[in-house]
């Protein structure tokens, strides 16, 4: 008669073998962007007073911001170039451990890409995506703005864009996504893949929490 513990240690064997297959196959298909459906939320962007991009974090060891922050920012150019608004807010508070903040970083980045400093409004108190509307909304009650662009990373959008909904915003949705130089890399496709399991978690967070 086999052992229960035979038993057991293949169960895990199995469940080893199977989740190498899934990460391996979400390295080198586009499995990212399929389980990021029910994630994503892209709307067409419309005339807004203000777009606000959400901060996704720094590298803390290179002081760098990472892809999903580069491409949010670079997004929120794009549209503020093609003249959706006038102000753009970056986002962002203290990053843990350290004195400076995100949205120091943000504003950095975007004024290196072009983007005019007086346009720039920093909000450096966030320190989750509940606080990035939270105080984002703030500074434009206290600008007398009323509708905004919400940029942030594509698997973040319908999670970010429900937490400003929940506190009565008119906003319009716009996703980040990935370049195309990035969309085949298997390290870029690593993260994502962890990012997208990690806002499946938050998103039943947020649920709990009554923030969406």
């Amino acid at each position: 008669m086999r052992s229960p513990w035979a038993a057991i240690r293949l169960f895990i064997l199995w469940l080893v073998l199977v989740g190498s297959l899934v990460v391996l196959f979400a390295l080198y298909t586009p499995l990212d962007q399929w389980l990021a459906g029910p994630l994503t939320r892209d709307e067409i962007p419309q005339s807004a007073d203000v777009i606000i991009v959400l901060g996704g974090g720094v590298v803390k060891e290179i002081n760098f911001l990472p892809f999903g922050p580069q491409e949010r920012i670079q997004k929120g150019i794009e549209l503020y170039r093609e003249g959706y608004a006038d102000h753009v807010i970056m986002t962002g508070g203290v990053v843990k451990g350290e004195t400076y903040t995100e949205s120091q970083y943000m504003r950095d980045y975007a004024e290196l890409l072009g983007l005019p400093s007086d346009v720039i409004i920093e909000e450096p108190r966030a320190r989750d995506t509940y606080e990035n509307a939270l105080y984002s909304l703030q500074i434009m009650e206290e600008q007398d703005w009323h509708t905004a662009l919400v940029v942030t990373s594509y698997f973040h959008t319908r999670r970010a864009c429900n937490v400003f909904a929940k506190q009565d915003a008119d906003i319009t949705c716009i996703a980040a996504y990935p370049s195309e130089a990035f969309q085949h890399n298997p390290f870029r496709n690593y993260i994502e893949f962890r990012s997208i399991i990690r806002d499946y978690l938050a998103t039943v967070y947020y649920g709990i929490k009554g923030y969406l």
